[in-house]
This record gives structure tokens, C-alpha cells and sequence, in this order.
């Protein structure tokens, strides 16, 4: 099996990748409408505005609450809140990105950390990946 030399910046791709490169990464979470793709359903991830470490953002199912943005390790993080049946942690990390690539991109996981519906709800984890136009 070969082995390919990683660069020294973590979460970017080798250089022998789809991209070759140089990497950025953005200072604040890109604002617009996020496709998401996560366990298999389709969401709309609107995120609107952001100031300092608070975001505003809706989600095309269920209700944002608690979204923020860390600027120094490129966490988004958000709670989804379904009335009456779940409540999520969902948490992605912004990817570096190449000049290149028309897309920003982001990939987390999800869990269930409240069943909120008499019935027995799963609290497996999940995950997420989202992209939007740049």
C-alpha cells in the first residue's frame, strides 16, 4: 500500500488530491444557503448573520437555537430542536478550501441528546456534510 506525505496544515488535502492547492481557510462562517446532506435526508441550512461568536441561522426541519462559531478552530455548532419529538447537538468544522473549488464545505456529526416523544427515540450518532456556492 503507498502512503502519500500529508502537509503540515491539519484538515487539508495532500497534494496529489482533487485539490493541489495552496489552502485557505475563511475568517468567519460563510453566510447563504447551505445544502445539507445528513443520514441520508436533505436539509436547507440558512445561516444569515454572525456576530462575534453568535450565528443566526434556520434549518428546513426543526428549530435552531444556541448556534455558534469558533473563529480559532473553525467550529459551527447549533442545537435542532423538533417539537415533541428530538433535540440535536450538531457540530461541523469548515474546511480549508483551494481557489479553485467553486464550494465551501463543511462536515460534523449529530446526536440526539433529548428524547422529547413518549416513544423511544435512538440517540445514535449521525453525521452531516453541507456546501455552499461561493
Amino acid at each position: 500500500m503507498a502512503y502519500v506525505d500529508l502537509p503540515k496544515v491539519p484538515g487539508c488535502f495532500p497534494a496529489d488530491s482533487l485539490f493541489s492547492g495552496p489552502f485557505s481557510l475563511p475568517k468567519a462562517v460563510p453566510l447563504g444557503a447551505w445544502k445539507v446532506m445528513a443520514n441520508g435526508r436533505v436539509f436547507t441550512l440558512d445561516i444569515t448573520a454572525q456576530d462575534g461568536a453568535n450565528v443566526t441561522a434556520t434549518l428546513s426541519s426543526g428549530t435552531v437555537r444556541d448556534a455558534k462559531w469558533d473563529k480559532a478552530t473553525k467550529l459551527f455548532t447549533f442545537t435542532r430542536v423538533v417539537p415533541n419529538v428530538i433535540e440535536q447537538a450538531w457540530q461541523a468544522y469548515l474546511m480549508y478550501y483551494d481557489a479553485t473549488d467553486p464550494y465551501w464545505r463543511m462536515a460534523g456529526t449529530l446526536q440526539t441528546v433529548k428524547n422529547l416523544s413518549p416513544h423511544n427515540v435512538p440517540t445514535i450518532p449521525g453525521g452531516w456534510y453541507a456546501t455552499l456556492r461561493r
